[in-house]
């Protein structure tokens, strides 16, 4: 799991600077590249599709994590996130899903240039890891718990990874230092020894990283689709509760 992309991009973004978001930018346009290949139509334009049928789902799921991006960073209403949505509901200009999904990526690629360039000031106000993780992780592990061949553990390691970077996010937003080897306990230990997380937070914690480790060790007949949606439910709506108690602490 150290090695996923998408981890290791969020695991480097505390606070979001200019720069790393336009790395995060980059990063979307570089995901909405992969699992595809391109077929010509002569004399019609050609088109892009997956690989395979399983390819579809993840491809769908970077191009809503990339439509989210715009419409934080570019505003619901702004010419750029609403020229990306028509373009992907167009398929592309009435070609495939795959094509809009990298027709997306066309305009953040000219958004990054005027960025660059001081032409355009984006939205840095009120972005932090957690967003990152309930909008980017979140949306894989939804993508895999919809897809009945994916195996119960893939989805519960992912969404403990989102757990763990929205709760380590919080501790570097309250400028706390925690004691220990880096970890989902060690890091709500701390938020709830600084009186962020109570009581209940501590179970509900406790109970999602219980999960997660039975996955991570291979622990798969403690297992099922049930409790796969389940932790995808309960980090969700933890995240929720941790950016209120975050807010309330700062």
């Amino acid at each position: 799991m150290n090695g996923c992309p998408s981890l290791m991009f969020l695991q480097s973004l505390p606070m979001v600077t200019l720069e790393q978001l336009v790395g995060w930018a980059e990063h979307h346009i570089q995901n909405l590249t992969k699992d595809m290949q391109w077929f010509s139509n002569p004399p019609y334009r050609g088109y892009w599709e997956a690989t395979d049928a399983q390819a579809k789902g993840r491809i769908s799921a970077r191009a809503t994590a990339a439509l989210d991006f715009l419409e934080r960073f570019t505003g619901p209403d702004s010419p750029w996130s609403q020229g990306a949505h028509r373009l992907y509901n167009n398929r592309g200009d009435n070609h495939t899903m795959e094509s809009g999904a990298r027709a997306i990526g066309d305009v953040i690629e000219e958004w990054i240039r005027l960025v660059r360039s001081g032409q355009l000031k984006p939205r840095l106000v009120g972005f932090n890891a957690r967003d990152a993780s309930s909008t980017d992780l979140l949306e894989q592990v939804r993508t895999l718990n919809a897809d009945g061949r994916v195996a119960p553990a893939a989805p519960i390691v992912l969404a403990g990874a989102t757990l763990e970077i929205a709760l380590r996010s919080a501790i570097e937003e309250l400028d706390l230092t925690f004691e220990g080897r880096p970890s989902i306990s060690v890091y709500a230990r701390t938020l709830r020894q600084a009186e962020v997380l109570n009581r209940q937070d501590m179970k509900d914690v406790e109970q999602m990283a219980g999960l997660r480790n039975d996955a991570a060790h291979g622990d798969h007949e403690l297992l099922s689709r049930e409790r796969s949606g389940l932790m995808e439910q309960q980090v969700n709506l933890f995240l929720n509760r941790l950016e209120q108690a975050v807010q309330q602490s700062a």
